[in-house]
């Protein structure tokens, strides 16, 4: 369920993709379902909503159907605010894991370190970009240290 791929990358920036994706995991489970649940809700009530109101015309023998289908319609609405809120929460989670592995590694210098971390919280979205040229400088720093 990885929304990266994977294929073709060094096993160390795997390594960390799959740290990454083990701790969104349950948000991401939550977003799928609050999404698989609002998108039909939302197509349905406007659906019928235009029907009854456009093509039919309005009358008083509707107000039941009516108001199931805004009601509906706001349920659907509500979910998909909802999806959104937790998106917002998984990237948070991940840039701040990035961070915290930026600020953990050993054989990276504080400057570089700070220079990766600024360049994250300026531009979060090339962030996982950045994090990989981080992971690289890192994979190559330890191989020349001989660890």
């Amino acid at each position: 369920m990885n929304p990266f791929t994977t294929r073709g990358m060094p096993s160390f920036i795997e390594r960390e993709m799959e740290i990454i994706d083990e701790l969104v995991k349950p948000k991401l489970k939550k977003s799928s379902k609050y999404m698989f649940v609002a998108i039909p809700l939302l197509t349905i009530s406007i659906i019928n909503l235009f029907f009854m109101l456009v093509i039919n015309g309005y009358n008083q023998d509707m107000m039941i159907a009516l108001g199931i289908y805004a009601l509906l319609g706001a349920i659907g609405a509500a979910l998909y605010k909802e999806s959104r809120h937790v998106n917002k929460e998984i990237r948070q989670i991940g840039m701040e894991h990035i961070i915290q592995r930026i600020k953990s590694s050993e054989h990276v210098n504080d400057y570089t370190k700070d220079h990766y971390i600024n360049h994250i919280k300026a531009k979060p979205k090339f962030g996982l970009q950045t994090f990989f040229n981080f992971l690289s400088e890192e994979q190559q720093r330890r191989k020349m240290m001989g660890n």
